[in-house]
């Protein structure tokens, strides 16, 4: 004859009710998250409290806080998910080929910080490939909130709430590109003030608005003024390039766009004073990734840290 169940016997079920109300810290919306009415709610977590023998939050009228203990199973409880989800992902992909990693990466980023993330990924997730597609920033954004993209490479622009983001690399500097025959070339430096007369030349606004602005706010904030600003009619590094050429204006690129416009002659780049860097680069995933198993974020995160110390470090 089987005895009474052991008081400390705790079902998945609760730890994902009491993760529920850790994460909301109000009980009405932690009922609506787990799809169940807040009364047998409220029960479940004071029957996970009497087995545990311990509070897991403090209630009031107005507020729900957590405890130490409640922070510390909080902790426990995401763990034992993370290894849970992992066992799911792993069943789920038994027998089938390699995860494909569907990865965005903004144009101008150099191909050699772009191999160093894929080797490095490839070395820590032997059992996942890459398939890489160049997107501008905004693009690739549309295309990880849609799930077209599993992680994105992109400038670090503004906070999205859906988004979860690790810095990658450091901006790139920014360089002077202009026409062969403009009359700043015979300059080993061109100066803020030597280009008030000058018209700039950028990607359309619509691309990205918000790393636009914030672009165009930095030039503005170093003491960079132009006469006027030109955008380009498409968004690829050589739309700029071929602009410039043609006189439409100058441009303040990063160094790696500059690299190409050397190759044929077709511009001329130079070093700027005061000197301007691009947003960092960072790597992003959205909050619950539909196709990533946690342990595989975790990796991408702690790669990407080990990525940017590194790049850092050789900076300096």
């Amino acid at each position: 004859m089987s005895g009474p169940r052991p008081k400390s016997a705790i079902e998945l079920r609760h730890l994902r009710y009491f993760l529920a109300v850790y994460e909301e810290l109000h009980f009405g919306r932690a009922a609506a998250r787990v799809h169940m009415a807040q009364p047998p709610l409220s029960q479940a977590i004071r029957k996970l409290e009497d087995a545990l023998g311990v509070k897991l939050f403090e209630r009031t009228s107005r507020s729900v806080t957590s405890t130490e203990a409640g922070h510390s199973l909080a902790e426990g409880a995401r763990r034992v998910f993370a290894s849970f989800d992992l066992a799911l992902a792993s069943a789920r992909t038994a027998g089938e080929a390699a995860l494909t990693l569907r990865i965005g990466c903004v144009p101008e980023l150099p191909i050699q910080r772009l191999l160093q993330f894929l080797a490095t990924l490839q070395a820590r997730a032997r059992d996942a490939t890459a398939q890489v597609t160049h997107l501008a920033s905004a693009e690739q954004l549309r295309h990880l909130r849609a799930g077209g993209l599993d992680l994105a490479i992109f400038y670090d622009s503004d906070h999205d709430p859906d988004l979860e983001t690790e810095p990658l690399f450091p901006g790139e500097p920014l360089m002077i590109l202009l026409p062969p025959d403009h009359r700043l070339v015979d300059r080993p430096i061109v100066r803020s003030d030597d280009l008030s007369d000058e018209a700039l030349v950028t990607y359309p606004r619509v691309v990205n608005p918000v790393l636009y602005d914030r672009v165009l706010a930095l030039f503005d904030d170093r003491g960079y003024r132009f006469s006027t600003i030109r955008e380009t009619k498409g968004s690829n590094p050589r739309d700029l390039i071929l602009a410039i050429a043609s006189g439409t204006g100058v441009a303040l690129v990063p160094a790696s766009v500059t690299e190409l416009s050397e190759a044929g002659g077709i511009a001329v780049r130079r070093p700027i004073d005061p000197p301007l860097r691009m947003p960092d680069t960072v790597v992003g995933w959205p909050v619950n990734p539909p196709r990533l198993p946690p342990p595989l974020v975790e990796t991408v995160r702690d790669l990407a840290r080990g990525l940017r110390q590194s790049t850092v470090a050789d900076a300096v």
